[in-house]
């Protein structure tokens, strides 16, 4: 016996530690997310045709503010957190809101348990995120969405968010691409997100100009953040772009990167499957000796032969309009006005 002690020892610690990760580690891949798992690939990938769409917002609702990615203070989210007070609606906060781990609103563990307690909460109608950043792949697998399935709620934000746009776009919910609660500053973009939730949005809308390609199109609208996009390619929550439109926008990047993330969609085939584009804010990007931006994005798609809509206010600048994803909407440019219609 006391030569089996030691590995007995071993054993027993090697067992709590298991018992300890997987009681983060939800089942929610096999026994929910894993059933769109062949859609991911593109050979067996199929149209997603489901449109399933939270309640809109009324005065009264709650809504919570989560933080999955970087840590963020009290002081930022004080005029956004007050904006949605003055709306009518009860604002709860996410238990690790003002902590902070490093770059992130906590440790991984208290970004997923305070998601989740929020994600299983009933009364809970929308789900907006404090801000972005990075760190909302990390924990995206240990999320049980289970709970969404029976109680909706729209989930709203860009940037690191787009991870959760995709995911739940992939199992036929519609989420918001808009404004997070620290970034209210812009008073259109602020207004044009109450629109969304409160169900008043029906367009979004610019005027033509040379970089646009005219036609029109329907589909769902899809995506988000390019790097984000890009970073889950090839993952059980690769977006699934069959005969959809997407949204692309993003920031700080060199232009051989938008060129690289572009590449892998036309090699992966995303590219062919889509009936149109919306090219959202490529803000404070590096071109040195690249082409740019725009350029780079015609080499991509001009021979798709599709309309796209170039240059609207989404993504990371002071003007970020809010517009809804996985959800079908009619996307026209003509010779003066382009147009997605809701």
């Amino acid at each position: 016996m006391k030569k089996l002690f030691p590995f007995l020892l071993i054993l027993a610690i090697f067992s709590s530690c298991k018992k300890e990760y997987n009681y983060y580690y939800v089942t929610n891949v096999d026994s929910i997310y894993r059933s769109y798992y062949y859609q991911t690939i593109l050979s067996e990938q199929q149209e997603i045709t489901a449109e399933k769409q939270p309640a809109f917002l009324k005065k009264g609702d709650t809504i919570a503010v989560f933080a999955l990615s970087n840590a963020v203070s009290k002081t930022e989210l004080a005029r956004g957190i007050d904006t949605l007070k003055k709306w009518g609606l009860v604002v709860i906060e996410a238990d690790n809101l003002y902590k902070q781990d490093g770059r992130y609103a906590g440790t991984q563990s208290e970004r997923i348990e305070s998601f989740q307690k929020l994600v299983d909460n009933p009364n809970i109608k929308a789900l907006i995120s404090a801000r972005g950043g990075y760190g909302a792949a990390q924990v995206l697998s240990y999320i049980d969405f289970s709970s969404f399935e029976q109680n909706p709620k729209w989930v709203i934000g860009y940037s690191d968010v787009t991870a959760l746009h995709i995911a739940l776009n992939n199992m036929g919910y519609a989420t918001i691409h808009g404004p997070m609660v620290k970034n209210f500053t812009d008073a259109e973009s602020v207004q044009s997100l109450k629109k969304a939730l409160f169900g008043e949005l029906t367009t979004n809308s610019i005027t033509t100009n040379n970089n646009c390609a005219t036609g029109s199109a329907e589909g769902r609208l899809v995506g988000g953040n390019l790097s984000l996009i890009y970073s889950m390619g090839g993952t059980l929550y690769d977006l699934n772009v069959k005969n959809s439109i997407l949204l692309i926008e993003d920031t700080g990047e060199a232009n051989y990167a938008i060129d690289r993330m572009l590449a892998n969609l036309k090699l992966s085939g995303k590219l062919d499957a889509l009936k149109g584009v919306v090219v959202g804010e490529f803000s404070q990007m590096t071109q040195s000796s690249d082409l740019p931006i725009n350029e780079i994005i015609h080499n991509y798609f001009d021979d798709l032969n599709i309309p796209i809509l170039y240059g609207i206010n989404m993504g990371h600048d002071t003007k970020n309009l809010a517009t809804y994803l996985g959800r079908t909407v009619k996307l026209t440019v003509s010779k003066d006005k382009a147009t997605i219609s809701y």
